[in-house]
């Protein structure tokens, strides 16, 4: 007998099992995920059919205003949405959760892509092989979710329009027949440029860089973020949030350094004719009694699944301004990737970027040679017909207004 049981909030051990077995999946589906979210009300979704797990989701729930609440599944639900009685039986049961949470509709950014083209080929049109892996079968999944009444809200490129950024820049380190490379074979793909400003180029100079899984130093990594929201302006998290992603994630959360030494980059610098002002900070910070600065800092996810396409996650990062011509973050993110590839890694996304490819984050994460992956965006489920149309309508007015009133 063909049955299918939609259950609302299954074992985490049997979640984990499921999405750690998956071809690809987003930490985002990491039931951790939903501790870190702790504004936001969670279920852990699950469709068995003959009572055999064919599909897992984390749906998150935040009230808008009193008596409305949205839905929202960060990077879609893990299973197979060529299935059209799997997308089918699971959308029939997540509605069925939404409407006993009063939400007037469900959000998914689903992980697959539209496109996937090397950054290369879009600014120097280089044609670059690359691996096709996310893509693949993206006509068949959105046709899927058409036809069970998701609708797919557009290819907006601005960062600010999406839950999640639609465009990601992957490093990849799979060639185009899907084999792991090495770190030889790695470092070959850069530029001679960016070869000659990492490794033995920051060792002269007493730049070295360390990773680890231990919340202590969260105090070194919280220095440089709080550096780096005053610089920019902007605000990232608190304390206790990266403290709730490691001791979440453990060992899958890792912590990254670029740090310098000063006494041997006084040595580099004397010997070098450098100029005297640059002399004279980096003595003073020796005469105060400063040994080590760490410059450059990186909070990553490693995949939490075992085999298929593992992903590392590039979340938050910092920067010193001492030295910032040392070029410390380029060697960071080498140095992620290198523990990434360690890690049986397929990419490693450095993040958003805006569409364009015209912003600063471009620019940088473009040394990498990365991939730009064009996600397939948001797809809205309504629930409440009779709010969800007016709150669409309407939404982008009340976006303005209240940009006026915050000014």
């Amino acid at each position: 007998m063909d049955q299918y049981t939609f259950k609302e909030n299954i074992e985490i051990k049997e979640y984990q099992s499921f999405i750690s077995n998956s071809e690809i999946v987003s930490f985002m589906q990491d039931p951790n995920w939903a501790f870190i979210k702790k504004d936001w009300k969670s279920f852990r979704l699950g469709l068995y059919h003959n009572k055999q797990l064919v599909a897992v989701g984390l749906l998150l729930i935040k009230k808008i205003i009193k008596g409305i609440y949205i839905g929202y599944l960060p990077r879609g639900f893990v299973g197979d949405l060529s299935n059209e009685k799997i997308v089918g039986e699971f959308t029939n049961g997540i509605k069925k959760v939404a409407k006993e949470n009063h939400c007037y509709m469900i959000k998914m950014d689903p992980n697959f892509c539209f496109h996937e083209t090397s950054v290369s080929e879009i600014k120097k049109n280089e044609k670059i092989d690359i691996p096709i892996i996310l893509s693949k079968n993206n006509k068949q999944y959105h046709k899927t979710l058409l036809a069970f009444h998701y609708k797919h809200k557009g290819y907006p490129k601005e960062l600010s329009k999406t839950f999640q950024p639609r465009f990601h820049m992957m490093v990849p380190f799979i060639d185009k027949e899907f084999k792991h490379i090495n770190e030889e074979e790695f470092i070959k793909s850069f530029k001679r440029k960016i070869r000659d400003q990492i490794g033995n180029y920051h060792a002269k100079r007493g730049v070295f860089f360390e990773h680890t899984t231990d919340k202590k130093y969260l105090n070194d990594f919280m220095n440089i973020i709080k550096e780096t929201e005053k610089r920019q302006d902007i605000h990232l998290r608190n304390k206790e949030y990266f403290e709730e992603i490691m001791d979440k994630f453990k060992e899958k959360a890792v912590l990254f350094f670029g740090k310098i030494k000063l006494q041997t980059y006084l040595e580099f610098l004397e010997n070098n004719d450098a100029k005297k002002e640059d002399i004279e900070q980096i003595r003073n910070l020796i005469a105060a009694g400063k040994d080590i600065i760490t410059l450059s800092t990186a909070l990553v996810i490693m995949p939490c699944n075992q085999s298929g396409t593992r992903i590392s996650e590039y979340l938050y990062a910092g920067n010193h301004l001492l030295a910032s011509k040392l070029q410390v973050s380029l060697g960071l993110v080498f140095d992620i990737c290198k523990y990434s590839i360690e890690q049986n890694c397929s990419y490693c996304n450095l993040g958003g970027v805006d569409g364009n490819l015209n912003d600063h984050l471009s620019t940088f994460k473009s040394k990498f040679n990365p991939i730009v992956m064009e996600f397939a965006g948001e797809y809205d489920l309504p629930i409440k017909k009779y709010l969800y149309y007016p709150i669409e309508f309407f939404l982008p007015f009340l976006k303005k207004i209240y940009h006026i009133i915050k000014k």
